[in-house]
């Protein structure tokens, strides 16, 4: 049976950005979407404010969908919570097969740029831009952009101030990615995820910006990934 692949969004985004995947990496792992609270099907609910609660909502979740085998990935913010609950759901299904992250450091790495979460909302907009973290059309229409601003700021909060906890070290392998031109993240922060285990840390970076999903070196950087490390489980 393929593995299952549960991914992370980065800060403001839902699970409706994996839906390309299924189709994409169809061959060696069944995509598992994680929904946050606070948008898509889980609208209604308040985003939580303590990363703890968030990574042990999201862990009891997982838990009661895996059946075995399992890899976690992570963009950005979703880099950190696919960290987190590495660590998390060790006791009950083990450590996953591996861990895959784009756009961020090392969680040794405090965030690097200016943070995002207490900027007047036109200000945050213009940040925005410059990650290509929300569609342009989306940005000029407020009736539409609005509504996203609390759970994007409240995201974005507990990604820049997030701080490593004492955690063991992993023994699955690390798989990292960005962009060269991603303001978030660097070649040598990149490489910081090697302290995260015992198991090798590849790195990559390809050309593109905070947010590579869509560009064809991406694509062809996960279905590569995926082949190799699900061939070897």
């Amino acid at each position: 049976m393929r593995p299952q692949l549960f991914c992370l969004p980065h800060a403001g985004g839902s699970s409706a950005g994996f839906a390309p995947w299924s189709r994409r990496v169809a061959a060696h792992a069944r995509v598992r979407p994680v929904e946050l609270p606070g948008r898509g099907t889980r609208w209604d609910e308040p985003p939580p404010d303590r990363l703890a609660t968030l990574v042990a909502d999201l862990a009891t979740r997982i838990r009661a969908e895996a059946d075995g085998p399992y890899l976690l990935y992570g963009h950005s913010f979703g880099a950190l919570l696919a960290y987190e609950l590495a660590h998390a759901l060790r006791p009950s299904l083990g450590e996953p097969t591996a861990l895959l992250v784009s756009g961020r450091n090392g969680p040794g790495v405090a965030h690097p740029a200016i943070p995002l979460h207490g900027l007047p909302r036109d200000r945050l907009l213009e940040q925005l831009r410059k990650l290509d973290g929300v569609p342009v059309a989306l940005l000029e229409k407020p009736d539409l952009i609005d509504p996203f601003l609390p759970v994007l700021r409240a995201d974005a909060r507990l990604a820049e101030l997030y701080r490593r906890g004492r955690h063991p070290v992993l023994s699955c392998p690390v798989r990292a990615l960005a962009g060269d031109s991603d303001p978030l993240a660097d070649p040598a922060g990149l490489h910081r995820w090697s302290e995260e285990t015992t198991a090798d840390c590849l790195v990559e970076i390809i050309p593109a910006g905070h947010m590579p999903a869509g560009h064809p070196a991406f694509v062809a950087w996960l279905r590569r990934t995926l082949s190799e490390l699900t061939a070897e489980a």
